[in-house]
């Protein structure tokens, strides 16, 4: 039981801090409220879920899945594909306007060479 106090004093600390630089993102306007809301979501539910172990287990039954640890790895899945499809969606969107700007820059320039040789 001891062993078990430290991992969740540790885990409070990494999530107190996690919080704390999400905060600081939506402060520096890295992040939307949308983003801040999510953040502290997941952080806060781990921390629930460190400190009240058996929720998972309740929750569980609720839902209609045999164990705790099985709802919280589905779960986890869940919002590993839901980050990794936003991460696809915005790596798109980057190449897409960095194709944009090589375009701009390549008619830019051939015109420039164009009325340099004129």
């Amino acid at each position: 039981m001891k062993n078990y106090l430290i991992i969740q004093i540790i885990a409070t600390v990494f999530l107190l801090f996690a919080a704390i630089k999400v905060i600081r993102k939506y402060k520096d306007k890295n992040f939307n409220v949308k983003e801040l809301i999510f953040w502290l979501i997941i952080w806060l539910i781990t921390g629930i879920v460190f400190w009240l172990p058996q929720t998972t287990s309740y929750l569980a039954n609720l839902l209609g899945i045999g164990r705790g640890a099985d709802l919280v790895i589905y779960s986890s899945i869940i919002i590993i594909f839901y980050l990794l499809f936003r991460i696809y969606v915005n790596l798109d969107k980057q190449q897409q306007e960095i194709t944009k700007i090589v375009r701009h820059l390549a008619i830019s320039e051939t015109e420039q060479d164009d009325q340099e040789r004129k």
